[in-house]
């Protein structure tokens, strides 16, 4: 008898083992080894930045959550670019505390795509790791572009909406839009498209903006801030000095 498949056509015993090994040395070893070495040094720039950042405006409750949230999330958008299965787990861990500060600053949106980033990505990848990061990266195609305008229309009317009808938000436009294109990044980031750091780029700017203005206007504090600019570094990583970008070299050489 041919053994129980998930919906997306893995065994469940493939399921249970990407898990167990979550709780092994290997996992690790391999999740933080292999990166370019520009990486590495994004990572060391991004945690001494992150953490000075934090402490510099005194430590509570929110930038302890802040500090952690936006340290472990920079890691994991660098282990994205380095194609690790491990920015599933790391995703995870940050979505929760991100979530907690967005909360707190009113910025429901975000803890709405921080939310589809959890089930979309950082679930997927800890169920699934190994088949998506041996996927093959693909080039932009029709199907792409239809995928990422849909999800990004659908999006932003349902966050809008929800923002100024439902939990009134005193950035709505701003909190939507980054969140609508972050949901469009993660979408083609799980479909494996390049060109999803295009979208990170324009969601790393907006969110930029949205955390620049909810700590001038007094509703959190600059970590987050910090730590998208952060992001932006590693989408210009992710775009010129990645696996994802040696894909996009090969597949125009053909």
């Amino acid at each position: 008898m041919a053994e129980n498949t998930t919906k997306n056509g893995f065994t469940w015993s493939e399921v249970k083992e990407n898990m167990k090994q979550i709780f092994t040395w290997s996992y690790y070893k391999e999740g933080f080894s292999g990166w370019d070495r520009l990486s590495y040094i994004w990572l060391a720039v991004g945690l001494v930045v992150i953490i000075s950042t934090g402490l510099a405006h005194g430590l509570n409750y929110l930038s302890v959550m802040s500090m952690l949230g936006g340290a472990i999330g920079f890691t994991c958008t660098l282990a994205i670019t380095a194609n690790r299965r491990i920015n599933g787990l790391l995703g995870f861990i940050s979505a929760v505390l991100i979530s907690i500060v967005a909360f707190h600053s009113k910025n429901y949106s975000d803890i709405v795509m921080q939310m589809i980033y959890l089930i979309t990505l950082d679930l997927n990848f800890m169920f699934f790791g190994n088949a998506w990061q041996n996927r093959k990266i693909k080039v932009m195609d029709n199907h792409g572009w239809v995928l990422a305008a849909v999800t990004a229309v659908v999006a932003f009317i349902l966050l809008y909406a929800m923002d100024t009808n439902v939990l009134i938000s005193p950035r709505p436009v701003i909190d939507a839009l980054s969140a609508t294109i972050g949901i469009t990044g993660a979408v083609l980031t799980i479909s494996k498209y390049r060109s999803q750091y295009w979208m990170w780029t324009l969601q790393g700017i907006m969110s930029v903006t949205l955390w620049g203005l909810t700590a001038l206007q007094g509703d959190a504090n600059w970590v987050l801030f910090a730590t998208y600019i952060l992001y932006l570094g590693n989408d210009v990583l992710g775009l010129f000095f990645s696996p994802w970008a040696r894909a996009m070299k090969a597949a125009n050489n053909k």
